[in-house]
């Protein structure tokens, strides 16, 4: 036959114990077809299936393996499809870790651990250097197991062991175990004076294979140039090669379980002062250097003045250089002279320092100055001999180097530069030491000056208006005057005053206000004119354009640049309009505002505004609301006969009502009665037939509403039990025609969706 394959194999490509499939499809049915892994014919087992239903091939892997990779076939006939299978490994994972090891010493130690696959590449680490095979160290791998066998155990092959496969790794601590060894003759306690030496044996019953452990006041000991670590056979040796009194305290000796525990008690060599202080004597404001020697080296050196003792500060630097204290003095004054004493333990050392104080003298005098307001006055002095600690004082208070006040230092010479004076006599006093020199400085006032004059000015009614001008000195008040009458600062007048700046500003302009005004100083006056126009009123926001649906509130505002005493006039289309509840009028001040709450359709028009010669117009839109039902149509089932009626309420009542049935219209006739009561739009069906079921829509403006309305005939509960006669009888009603005389009852069920008529 002349077979097509239709739908080739598609590679896959999948994680190991993954379920996977492939799926060929060929143009005829009743093919048989062969799978081939690389040419080797696949058959169905436990773990792999072969689907074949109708023109589509299927072979199934459960669960795939990384041998089953390879190039998968299908063959039917003499046509072939071909893909390739390929499958990634799974992570190695440690299944079983690696655990603590305690090997006894020189045996064998072995660590083990378990992998997820036999063919995992593990490596070992050795605290983080590989191990490679060798006769020290075997690396075995069987099926899932990692081994490390470690020949001959010594103390160096305690350490931490980790098996790395890549994925995954587990680490463990090989421990070794020695033999037991006990203290066959321990440590002696010692005392000895410092600096000799201190030796401490200890004897073994065996040699132990690792170095046993020296420690001196819990710290462990290594051979150093202080202290030598010897064992010859069984016999331990620690000997300190010279001793001080900070070593004092317990040795211990530790060879695996066994310790051995001694007292090393140094006494200390008393101190003695080698080298005295020196007396020194030095002049003024130089330093001096005190120096002792002590024997041997002190652990602490104290400095006393008299019985004061010193410290570490700008005054005294304190130095030590191994057996040497050295105490160095800073600017010497004559309050440093005294007694001064270095001590050490038990011992001590003094001397003598003299200070040569130098008088001090001025070459130069202060002279007294006499200045301006806002001048510069500048004073001088010369001294003997250089000063660095100099004061100026103002009235007895100190003066510091700043913007208006410079002090300068050069050599002998000391000089202060004061600005910005104000007018007042002042006392200047120059001190060094416990000299003491004094001048006058006195400042006169200078008279306040225009630097800016008053200029006319010119206002309107209900305004405000400002005269201004800059005069010399902040601190100056002016006196105000209108036509000569001095004003006083109210609710017309307000004075400002900011810095050389002074202001009257008038305000509520009227008439009365225009005149001559005068800022006086005392010492000059400035002069300038007031104007007053007629208040020019405007209007300054017109009325807008609103746009609004029916039913909403819209407000007009209108804002006038002065309030006006005179009642304006809204009119709506010509007519005037008042407050009313439809229409609320507000004035407030300048701002003229307008309210039409519930807006209908004939507000809709022309909106002017008028006052006294002020006018202006805009026009309002009204929208018409869209109709909505907000209940709509219920369905109804009646019986033949009866009327049947429909019913929804919307939202405005004078719409146009059009009734469809099944999409036809429908009219006002002897079978339909159609009336709209306010939102309430009705159409009953009188004497309703079978003929009348349908679907019945109301339609207003674009909205509509649509419900079925069902006749159907009921069957008497005779004929049911009829028809029925081990059921059992079905809850009844009486019918609207019951209480006429005729006896019929029906089924509750059959009258679901029936609504009654009103006086039924």
């Amino acid at each position: 036959r002349d077979i097509h394959i239709v739908k080739e194999l598609e590679d896959v490509e999948t994680l190991e114990r993954q379920p996977i499939s492939f799926l060929c499809e060929v143009d005829q049915v009743d093919v048989d077809g062969r799978w081939y892994r690389d040419d080797c014919r696949i058959r169905p087992g436990d773990n792999v299936k072969i689907r074949h239903q109708g023109k589509t091939h299927a072979l199934l892997f459960k669960s795939v393996r990384p041998e089953h990779a390879g190039e998968i076939r299908f063959t039917a006939e003499r046509v072939s499809s071909y893909a390739t299978l390929t499958v990634k490994e799974l992570p190695v994972q440690i299944i079983r870790p690696l655990r603590v090891k305690i090997a006894m010493y020189r045996h064998r130690g072995l660590l083990e651990c378990q992998v997820s696959r036999p063919n995992a590449q593990v490596r070992w680490y050795k605290n983080g250097k590989e191990l490679v095979s060798s006769k020290k160290h075997q690396l075995i791998s069987q099926d899932v197991y990692r081994q490390l066998t470690i020949e001959d155990v010594r103390s160096s092959d305690e350490d931490t062991y980790t098996c790395d496969a890549g994925d995954d790794k587990t680490s463990c601590q090989l421990l070794v175990e020695e033999q037991a060894i006990s203290i066959v003759r321990g440590m002696k306690s010692m005392e000895v004076m410092e600096p000799k030496p201190a030796l401490f044996q200890v004897e073994t019953s065996l040699k132990s294979g690792r170095p046993p452990k020296w420690t001196l006041n819990g710290v462990v000991l290594d051979h150093s140039a202080g202290v030598n670590i010897d064992r010859e056979g069984n016999l331990h040796s620690l000997c300190f090669t010279s001793t001080d009194s900070s070593m004092s305290g317990p040795v211990v000796f530790v060879a695996g379980k066994s310790r051995s525990t001694a007292q090393l008690n140094v006494k200390e060599r008393p101190l003695e002062v080698v080298h005295h202080l020196d007396d020194v004597e030095a002049k003024e404001s130089s330093s001096v250097n005190l120096s002792c020697e002590f024997a041997p080296s002190p652990r602490v050196v104290r400095w006393f003045k008299g019985r004061t003792p010193l410290k570490v500060s700008n005054k005294y630097t304190m130095k030590r250089e191994g057996k040497r204290a050295e105490l160095l003095i800073h600017g010497l004054t004559g309050m440093d002279a005294g007694l001064y004493r270095c001590m050490a333990g038990g011992s001590q050392s003094t001397a003598q320092v003299k200070v040569e104080v130098k008088t001090l003298k001025l070459v130069k005098h202060l002279e007294p100055v006499d200045t301006e307001e806002d001048g510069i006055a500048t004073f001088s002095c010369e001294l003997n001999y250089v000063v660095a600690n100099a004061e100026w004082l103002l009235n007895n208070v100190r003066l510091r180097s700043i913007a208006i006040n410079r002090i300068q230092h050069m050599g002998t010479m000391h000089s202060l530069m004061m600005q910005k004076l104000r007018p007042q006599e002042s006392r200047i006093t120059f001190k060094a030491g416990l000299l003491t020199e004094t001048a006058i400085l006195k400042v006169k006032e200078r008279p306040a000056v225009f630097l800016r004059s008053l200029e006319d000015v010119v206002g309107e009614e209900q305004g405000e208006v400002c005269l201004q001008c800059e005069i010399s000195k902040d601190s100056v008040t002016p006196a105000w005057r209108k036509n000569g009458t001095v004003l006083t600062p109210d609710d017309k007048h307000e004075f400002v005053q900011c810095g050389k700046s002074r202001a009257l500003i008038i305000h509520s302009l009227s008439k009365e206000d225009a005149g001559q005004y005068t800022c006086d100083l005392g010492t000059s006056q400035s002069k300038a004119k007031v104007t007053v126009h007629d208040l020019h009123i405007t209007i300054v926001q017109r009325i807008k354009t609103a746009s609004v649906l029916e039913g909403e509130n819209c407000a007009f505002e209108c804002h006038l640049s002065h309030g006006l005493d005179d009642e304006p006039v809204w009119a709506i289309n010509g007519q005037v309009v008042v407050s009313n509840s439809h229409v609320q009028l507000v004035n407030n001040r300048h701002i003229y505002k307008m309210t039409i709450r519930d807006v209908v359709l004939s507000d809709a028009g022309d909106v002017v505004f008028t006052i006294k010669d002020l006018s202006c117009r805009t026009m309002l839109f009204v929208k018409e609301k869209p109709v909505h039902i907000f209940r709509d149509l219920l369905s109804v089932k009646a019986v033949p006969g009866e009327d049947a009626e429909l019913s929804c309420e919307i939202t405005k009542p004078e719409v146009t009502i059009r009734w469809l049935k099944n999409g036809h219209p429908i009219r006002q006739s002897h079978k339909y009665e159609m009336s709209m009561e306010k939102n309430l739009a009705r159409l009953v069906i009188k004497n309703a037939s079978i003929r009348d079921s349908g679907e019945y829509c109301c339609e207003a403006d674009g909205v509509a509403s649509r419900a079925k309305v069902e006749i159907r005939e009921l069957r008497s509960s005779i004929q049911r039990a009829n028809t029925q006669p081990h059921s059992k009888p079905p809850r009844r009603i009486l019918s609207p025609t019951t209480q006429q005389g005729n006896n019929l009852s029906f089924p509750v069920s059959d009258l679901n969706g029936v609504r009654p008529l009103k006086g039924s």
